[in-house]
């Protein structure tokens, strides 16, 4: 009964082992798991409230635009005498005058090129949002990945260890309370307490599901508890060039772009300050409703007068004028810098992503090629209880080793893809 006994034991242990290496996570381009992704992506980019915002801001830059280019309202007057004026031509009755200012040559182009730079920094403002949220996204979604994976690899170590209990159990009852029964239960309680601490890490691997898809599903802004799938394994994340073509790209990334649309508009502005610093010119209109007056021996009697006018502003204070220009053109080197700064910026976090890829591809085989080993460990090991009742100890530790190894390896495939979504983010190819 014993022999029978150890050996469903040690066929329920090789099958559980056999299932180790299926457990491993492996890259592929699953086309199922790439339209999750990037059905996620999607309404993310609709649904997110930040991205709709800055979109909402970029409309509003829009309609500045039309507001910048054109004149000012005219100005219309109506005026007349309680008492008739009485004028050589008959009596005035009534004034009616018209105007229209207008800025100096050239001031509503520099004013209307200035909006609209202003609107495409705006527009690429979006964009970075937008950048960003596809990171965050893709982030959210590869820890949800991981989680999982690690809450399977774990439920299949509890049922392993398990399987080790029970055959520890026999082993322990069939040496009774001798010295080797002693040994024997020190390796039960030895695999009771693994037991324990795997049972404590799968809530902990639960909890830890509960807080990402909470965040996952905020950047898609549903409700909390929708359900988020990722698959069996991770789409092959692949970089689109070679790394120096990739650093040449930084200089697509929106925020490099903005603040150059800003330097931009600034340098407008600087040409609109100068020009507000000259006259605005008006023309108009003067009617004079002119009522004809008995006795009168004018040819003119009770003829309306009309009369052009021409008028212009006096920019004499030009404190205000100077400020104005400087002000615009601290605004563009404030943007210039900004731009040099990013740049530099996205440089370094370039160089740590392609450090942090390569870190994680070395890992990623190194573990693998581990956990492949421990796996082979395990099961020498296992096959050398079930027969001779020795090395218990060592089966619990090579199997910590071998669960090690698989966590090991998930976080550095997940490390991998985030990597690379980091480096698209960068050069912004999303």
């Amino acid at each position: 009964m014993l022999i029978l006994n150890m050996r469903h034991l040690k066929q329920h242990l090789l099958k559980s082992l056999s299932l180790w290496i299926l457990l491993g996570v492996w890259v592929s381009a699953g086309a199922q798991q790439a339209d999750s992704l990037a059905g996620y992506l999607k309404e993310a980019a609709s649904g997110n409230p930040g991205l709709k915002a800055k979109y909402s801001l970029y409309q509003a830059a829009l309609e500045k635009i039309p507001q910048a280019g054109s004149l000012p309202d005219p100005e219309m007057q109506f005026s007349f005498f309680i008492t008739p004026m009485e004028l050589i031509a008959g009596n005035q009755l009534a004034d009616i005058r018209v105007m229209q200012m207008s800025p100096w040559f050239g001031t509503l182009k520099a004013a209307k090129d200035e909006a609209s730079k202003m609107a495409l920094a705006r527009y690429e403002e979006m964009l970075g949002v937008k950048n960003d949220l596809y990171l965050e996204v893709k982030t959210a979604w590869y820890q949800v990945f991981r989680i999982r994976k690690e809450i399977g690899i774990t439920e299949k170590n509890l049922d392993l260890l398990k399987s080790l209990e029970r055959m520890a159990l026999i082993r322990f009852k069939a040496a009774g309370m001798g010295n080797s029964g002693q040994g024997g239960l020190v390796g039960l309680l030895r695999a009771q307490m693994e037991i324990g601490s795997l049972e404590n890490r799968l809530a902990l691997l639960g909890d830890q599901l509960k807080t990402s898809k909470v965040r996952f599903n905020s950047y898609l802004n549903r409700n909390k508890d929708s359900e988020v799938f990722v698959g069996d394994s991770l789409p092959e994340a692949t970089l689109p060039g070679s790394t120096s073509i990739l650093a040449d790209s930084i200089l697509n990334n929106p925020m490099i772009r903005m603040y150059e649309a800003e330097k931009a508009a600034n340098e407008s502005r600087v040409i609109m300050a100068k020009k507000m610093g000259y006259p605005m010119i008006g023309l108009g209109l003067n009617y004079s409703v002119i009522q004809q007056r008995p006795g009168a021996t004018s040819m003119m009697n009770g003829n309306d007068m009309i009369m052009p006018m021409v008028t212009a502003t006096l920019p004499i204070y030009r404190k205000k004028q100077i400020a104005r220009q400087r002000e615009a053109g601290y605004l563009r080197d404030a943007a210039g810098e900004s731009a040099v700064d990013a740049r530099n910026e996205l440089t370094v976090s370039f160089q740590e992503s392609m450090e942090q890829l390569k870190d994680a591809e070395r890992r990623v085989e190194l573990y693998n090629r581990q956990a492949s080993l421990a796996e082979k460990s395990v099961s020498l090991l296992t096959s050398s209880f079930s027969t001779a009742g020795t090395n218990f100890e060592e089966i619990l530790r090579m199997q910590q080793q071998l669960l090690d190894y698989q966590y090991k390896h998930i976080e550095a495939v997940v490390d991998r893809n985030t990597a690379i979504a980091r480096l698209l983010s960068i050069i912004s190819h999303n």
